[in-house]
């Protein structure tokens, strides 16, 4: 015995009966468990027993061997702590877990929801409805059945079909006769709820929740396995032991510094719970240039916030951050323009993920979280939390429920629409003279589609008729302003050199750009103006020049900044003026002495 074994709390064994949908827990070893022999009487078909502080499963029937995680017992195998088995034996689909603590099966375990996955793969082709629940329906669509694996819910315990479909009615019946089954709770989506609401809302899949459901991540690494994310993760656990510190202590008794969503299991931003969060939305078509637009952002955004506005933004979350920021270095530190470019593929690989939402997996864009607060004050403070949209998730023929996007832009706080003017026809034609060459691009113009779809969606889920307007700031972003800028009567628009803009200079420039948006592209007026009372249109340039072809190698073809003609134009003129409608205790026009 080691010494750490004398903290170590007594472990049970855990019994979920997938088919009947119940628990139970065995203190004492050894356990016997019951299942049907080859002659059909109910017997003990199997024995789980500890070793020296370790367990192990035997058969006890050579005649009837159970199967654990699909393979047959035929020698005494060793069960490992916090980790969940499927075990199928004659008559019964379990699944086992031996812990210290209680294991989490799943907020749908009760549901009855099965889903059905080739083996080859083990990932859930799709959930099976309660009619399709039969011998009859089964045994007719997956053959050979023994290619095909049936999981309970969420849990990690997939069992063979062929093991399951005997378990089941031979026939399908009567509809109405059937009792209902639970419907899981998944959640309220963050969009629908009011705004005085004081909960907090995850910012990964917008579901709000009271502080006391937070979970805690084991530290251990030995807890590894989540019910929803998979045996790669560590366990999501609701806290029962605290050390001194009232700091939360895993199933080992390690202290846990990290939380939790109590509805995706995504990890929390450091001090989530203690400090308002502010969800800042970027939408915009795949041409839009979102990846050039975000990395000057976070390059510029702190050192205007320190020199000018007196308030510090910090990486408030490093390891979550880390692609973004790995993406903005790589800009503002190329020597070429080879080493600036930043690919489409790159940029929306790290810009979303695959996570469970109203049980199922869909793509989840990141949060990008930055502390910011005033450097003399700081109980004034707050979080910004930064999302990138993809355009193809607001096309009409998409559904809200293949585009989750929408819901987590219907629960933001300022919402930023990047508009590509190169690939608009009427600029294309005033700008033909121009050898720039982002003018060339014959993509097809969707972008007052992308927009006005947005604004649908928002208002459908803030219960908003098509008539109302909601009261979340919109800018208009009009990007590559370098290009077009010779468009607008000379000398109007205001570039300062070494400031930031004034409340009636950004006005004077919304004024401009509203203008020669009718003239030339005034669909993107009417639906802005049809989402939002409060709208502004800024011109901007990430880049503050055109961008070169690569004329030979793997990026050949591509367009790329040319590193030391870098000199973005107002890029952070847009969330400046959204910082101080949200939260202007926060941000002053106060010069910084600092």
């Amino acid at each position: 015995m080691g010494i750490f074994d004398l903290f170590r709390r007594p472990a049970s064994l855990s019994i979920a009966d997938c088919i009947n949908r119940t628990v139970t827990h065995v203190e004492t070893f050894p356990a016997s468990l019951n299942g049907k022999s080859s002659e059909g009487e109910t017997t003990p078909l199997c024995r789980i027993f500890e070793n020296k502080r370790r367990f192990f499963i035997e058969s006890l029937d050579p005649q009837s061997l159970p199967l654990l995680d699909s393979e047959p017992i035929d020698e005494i195998q060793e069960i490992f702590r916090d980790r969940t088995y499927a075990l199928a034996l004659k008559g019964h689909l379990l699944a086992i877990v031996i812990s210290s603590s209680a294991p989490n099966f799943g907020k749908d375990f009760n549901s009855g929801i099965w889903s059905i996955a080739e083996t080859s793969s083990g990932s859930p082709s799709f959930q099976l409805k309660p009619y399709e629940l039969n011998q009859a329906t089964l045994l007719e669509r997956y053959v050979p059945a023994s290619k095909y694996i049936a999981i309970p819910g969420s849990l990690d315990a997939k069992f063979p079909l062929q093991e399951f479909i005997p378990l089941l009615l031979k026939n399908p019946t009567n509809q109405a006769a059937k009792p209902k089954p639970v419907i899981p709770s998944y959640g309220k989506d963050a969009a629908s709820q009011s705004a005085s609401n004081p909960d907090p809302t995850c910012p990964i899949c917008w579901k709000t929740f009271s502080q006391g459901e937070v979970m805690n991540i084991a530290a251990h690494e030995d807890l590894v396995g989540d019910s929803l994310l998979g045996n790669h993760v560590k366990q999501r656990f609701v806290a029962k032991r605290f050390n001194d510190l009232g700091q939360a202590l895993d199933g080992r008794g390690v202290v846990c510094v990290e939380l939790a969503c109590p509805h995706c299991h995504g990890r929390l931003p450091s001090s989530f719970l203690s400090q308002d969060h502010l969800i800042l939305s970027v939408v915009g078509a795949p041409s839009s240039g979102k990846s050039y637009y975000l990395s000057t952002l976070l390059q510029l955004l702190p050192e205007e916030l320190i020199r000018y506005r007196n308030c510090i933004l910090q990486d408030g979350d490093p390891s979550g951050n880390v692609h973004l920021n790995e993406m903005k270095n790589r800009l503002f530190s190329a020597t070429t323009p080879e080493d600036a470019f930043i690919s489409k593929t790159d940029f929306e690989g790290l810009m979303y993920e695959q996570l469970p939402r109203n049980g199922k997996t869909v793509a989840l864009p990141r949060p990008f979280v930055y502390h910011l607060r005033k450097s003399n004050a700081p109980a004034r403070r707050a979080a910004l939390v930064f999302y990138d949209n993809a355009g193809e998730h607001f096309k009409p023929t998409v559904s809200l429920d293949d585009s989750p996007g929408a819901l987590h832009v219907a629960a933001s706080s300022a919402l930023f629409f990047l508009y590509d003017p190169t690939a608009n026809r009427g600029f294309r034609k005033q700008l033909r003279r121009k050898r720039d060459p982002q003018l060339r691009s014959q993509a097809t113009d969707e972008q007052d589609t992308i927009l006005a779809e947005m604004g649908i969606r928002v208002k459908k889920l803030k219960a908003k008729d098509s008539h109302e307007h909601i009261d979340t700031p919109l800018a208009i972003m009009v990007g590559k302003c370098d290009v077009w800028q010779s468009l607008l009567p000379p000398d109007r628009l205001h570039i300062p050199e070494g400031r930031p803009l004034t409340d009636s200079e950004i006005e004077t420039n919304s004024a401009l750009t509203r203008d020669l948006l009718l003239e030339y592209c005034p669909t993107i007026v009417a639906n802005a103006e049809s989402i939002s009372s409060n709208v502004r249109y800024f011109p901007i340039s990430p880049l503050g020049h055109s961008p070169k072809e690569i004329l030979e190698g793997p990026l050949q073809g591509k367009l790329a900044p040319i590193p030391n003609r870098l000199k973005p134009i107002l890029s952070t003129a847009p969330t400046l003026w959204a910082i101080k409608q949200i939260a202007p205790e926060i941000l002053s026009d106060e010069p910084s002495r600092i």
